[in-house]
């Protein structure tokens, strides 16, 4: 629901200067006409710093968005507005997508401020949805006196919608995170002082064994007490703006921030910060007379521990952060719930806003408080010192929220983070929030209803491959809630570090060699992506250029005998508290086997629908121990390789060679795969061929359909036809003309003679 503003809100929109843009007629409208899509500016850049050439803008009609949202319930209990009887029933919203369309959501008000917070400041609403026309969408938004912001999660990746320049609350830009680049560096100067409190409030904590995951049954919610030094509320300040009015935009932009943070900690571990009632009370002015030291995130630590326990009180938050200008990241391991450590949290960056700053750097150093550590291999540059070698797990920089994504070098496997948790991290995170003893003895818990997903491998648990051979690992889900589930597979194996190619095994060295990636709506993923199977013949470039940025490819298929393990998670998606689990599977390559090669057809043929040809490969040693793959399947694809409807032998033995024949069709795509029987891997065509559906000119009375003509003699007494089957030499009569039919000569060569 939305309130009216206090006397401050109105200031803000004193002096607003918005910029006119065209509407052209032919652009497309919402279907509740709330969004209309607009002419784009010249440029991409935004408030957030973030750079795409992939947008579209739209204008807002702010009006018609309020009147929608004032008939927002809230997430646990009635609007005031609405009667009792339509308490629960979420309102629709539409929200403007990349490529100019538009998707449906159940919104419902989802305040992340404490009541006597949100009393104070009633001009900032937080809002949570789930998607109607993408079930497996979840968003979260605010609207408050600088505009409107939203962050789509969903299986396409990330969505951002932010205001097309600062202080424009008309217009918007919504773009794909993965098309965006951010345009500073940040370091995260991880602090392990409290990671191991072993005999005080985290007793044991050290000798945790880490479990399979699973959790989401109920929402975690942890009183946040948001610090702010002087320089960072500054940055807000508009000229002329009183403390108090400086000190409102300033909370406004903690909100922003933690509006999007929240929404991942809710999908990924159902877990929602609050900020407390009195959280103005730490929102400093003055720069020089604030607690803390700016530029020195080390001494913030302290300082912000001693400043939240004076102000707030240590029974009146769980966890507490300061947000600067300057100092990076830093923050210490498991430490919500903790008396003595739970405000040591610090994230400074010169220009403190936008997606960048909310999941690269907040979420990233909230995740270590709640106790994860750096999941990254990589050594050089940003990376350099800062790995965990006991949690090694991705590839280079990483991609997940407590990567490095963009800041090591040549070993940048992204320019930024994806919205998700590596699964070492889900692990670790969960583990101390679920110890009643430490992480779970503070927040307040509510039961959402909803069940955590079920998840299955499709397969055994254990495969034996050949190395440098493509391979599929698949799963099932369901779910009690009919919550739409997304899958995502990564590989689970920490790595000897290197200054090298960081996700190469071809120096003897078993390490991550494949990076993550965003989840997706179905339960298989192919290693390596099936792009460089069909593209690059198995071989995955070392690098790849992505919107001019030179990036580590992260996929590189085993050349060493070695153990590989995966572990699936399947997320339902829930809005406003995510159910997770996974299932783990290794994989054994078999360095003495392999590769496993199709070798023919194997090039740019063109061949005729119906013939019969002979699928060739080399079996590398697959049959023997311990791979034992006696049989194969021969598949053909007939649009590239992206699928393989088609059955040409379904089970044939593994010996190198099979007569097939093709089907009668036309195509300039065709690809053959084969594939082991009781396994999963396999080979595909190097490069495209071509079938040819011209049929073969038919033999004159050729009645047995083998392509030559029979032996016949007409009876014209009876009007039918005798033939001399040439396939077999049986014979037989078919009834043809009549007794009144005369024989005439005939051509039946084509030739134009008789």
């Amino acid at each position: 629901m939305i309130k009216k503003f206090f006397p401050f809100v109105l200031v803000l929109c004193v002096g607003l200067i918005l910029s006119v843009t065209p509407i052209s007629a032919s652009k497309a409208a919402s279907g509740d006409k709330v969004w209309r899509e607009i002419d784009n500016t010249p440029s991409s850049q935004t408030e957030s710093l973030m750079t795409s050439d992939d947008y579209k803008t739209f204008r807002l009609d702010k009006t018609l968005l309020r009147s929608i949202l004032e008939q927002a319930p809230l997430e646990f209990g009635k609007s005031p507005l609405e009667s009792a009887a339509t308490a629960t029933e979420a309102v629709i919203l539409t929200l403007p997508l990349p490529d100019g369309t538009f998707s449906r959501f159940s919104i419902k008000e989802s305040p992340i401020m404490e009541a006597g917070l949100a009393a104070k400041f009633p001009g900032i609403t937080t809002y949570i949805g789930e998607g109607v026309d993408n079930p497996g969408a979840v968003t979260r938004f605010s609207l408050s006196p600088t505009g409107f912001r939203a962050m789509i999660l969903s299986a396409a990746g990330t969505i951002i919608i932010d205001p097309s320049a600062k202080d424009n609350t008309e217009n918007y830009i919504s773009f794909d995170k993965a098309n965006a680049s951010r345009n500073d560096p940040f370091i995260c100067k991880f602090n392990n002082e409290f990671a191991n409190l072993a005999k005080t409030d985290f007793e044991n904590i050290s000798e945790l064994n880490f479990p399979s995951v699973s959790n989401g049954t109920m929402l975690r919610t942890y009183r946040l007490a948001l610090a702010a030094t002087g320089e960072y509320t500054n940055v807000f300040r508009f000229v002329g703006d009183t403390d108090a009015q400086a000190k409102a935009r300033a909370l406004e932009q903690q909100i922003i921030i933690m509006n999007r943070v929240n929404g991942i900690f809710e999908r990924d571990l159902a877990v929602r910060m609050i900020l407390v009632a009195n959280n103005d009370s730490i929102i400093y002015t003055n720069s020089a007379t604030d607690p803390y030291t700016n530029n020195n995130g080390d001494a913030m630590l302290a300082q912000n521990q001693t400043t939240l326990d004076e102000t707030i009180g240590t029974t009146n938050y769980d966890i507490g952060h300061v947000f600067s200008t300057g100092g990076g990241g830093i923050a210490s391991l498991r430490v919500p719930c903790s008396p003595t450590s739970k405000a040591r949290g610090v994230t400074g960056r010169s220009n403190p806003i936008g997606d960048a700053f909310s999941v690269d750097y907040v979420a990233h150093e909230m995740g270590h408080q709640f106790g994860a550590n750096h999941t990254f291999n990589g050594t050089v540059s940003g990376c350099g010192g800062n790995r965990s070698g006991s949690n090694a797990y991705e590839p280079g920089s990483g991609v997940t929220v407590m990567s490095y994504a963009g800041i090591c070098g040549n070993q940048n496997t992204a320019r930024n983070s994806i919205d998700t948790f590596h699964v070492r991290s889900l692990e670790e995170i969960i583990t101390f929030i679920s110890n009643s003893i430490t992480g779970g003895s503070c927040p307040v818990n509510i039961q959402t209803a909803n069940s955590v997903p079920t998840v299955a491998l499709v397969g055994a648990a254990f495969f034996n491959v050949p190395k440098q051979t493509p391979f599929t690992l698949s799963a099932v889900g369901s779910d009690l809630n009919n919550d739409s589930i997304t899958y995502d597979w990564q590989q689970y194996d920490l790595g000897g570090s290197t200054t090298a190619v960081p996700n190469t095994d071809s120096d003897g060295t078993a390490r991550p060699i494949f990076r993550s990636y965003v989840p997706r709506t179905d339960g298989m993923r192919t290693f390596p992506s099936l792009q460089y199977i069909l593209d690059n013949a198995n071989a995955p470039p070392a690098t790849t250029i992505t919107n001019g940025i030179v990036l580590l490819t992260g996929e590189l298929l085993p050349a060493i005998s070695r153990t590989m393990n995966f572990q699936v998670v399947a997320r339902d998606n829930r809005a406003g508290g995510g159910g997770v689990n996974t299932a783990t599977v290794q994989v054994a390559v078999e360095g003495n086997s392999g590769p496993f090669v199709l070798t023919a057809p194997n090039s740019s043929v063109t061949l005729n629908g119906g013939s019969s040809q002979t699928v060739t490969w080399d079996v590398a040693n697959t049959t023997a121990a311990p791979i034992n793959a006696a049989n194969v399947r021969i598949l053909l694809s007939t649009d590239g390789g992206q699928t393989f409807p088609t059955v040409l032998a379904n089970s044939t033995a593994n010996d190198g060679s099979e007569t097939i024949t093709l089907p009668i069709t036309t195509t300039t795509t065709a690809r053959i795969k084969i594939e082991a029987v009781g396994n999963i891997f396999f080979d595909i065509s190097n490069v495209n061929f071509t079938i040819n559906t011209t049929e073969p000119r038919k033999s004159p009375f050729d009645f047995d359909g083998d392509g030559k003509t029979d032996l016949s003699i007409f009876r014209p007494a009876v009007g039918e036809w005798w033939y001399l089957r040439s396939s077999d030499g049986g014979n037989g009569a078919v009834q043809f003309g009549s007794s009144t039919d005369k024989i005439v000569p005939a051509d039946f060569t084509g030739d134009g003679k008789t």
